[in-house]
């Protein structure tokens, strides 16, 4: 679960509809993934992705730090 990443996304009215435009996949997906749903977690270049777009004043390392 990416706690982080979640207040990072209420806190700047990000949603996960946004989320999964910009990484071409279902929000339910990054949803899952975000929750801890599904094991695998994000992948390098979709976790850029999302830092870059949505959250480049925050540290990366800080978001996508897995709880």
């Amino acid at each position: 679960m990416y706690l982080n990443l979640l207040e990072a996304m209420k806190t700047e009215k990000v949603t996960f509809a946004q989320m999964g435009e910009l990484l071409d996949c279902r929000y339910q997906t990054v949803s899952d993934t975000v929750n801890g749903v599904t094991k695998k977690g994000f992948y390098f270049d979709d976790a850029s992705k999302i830092h870059k777009v949505f959250f480049p004043k925050y540290d990366m390392e800080y978001l996508f730090k897995r709880q």
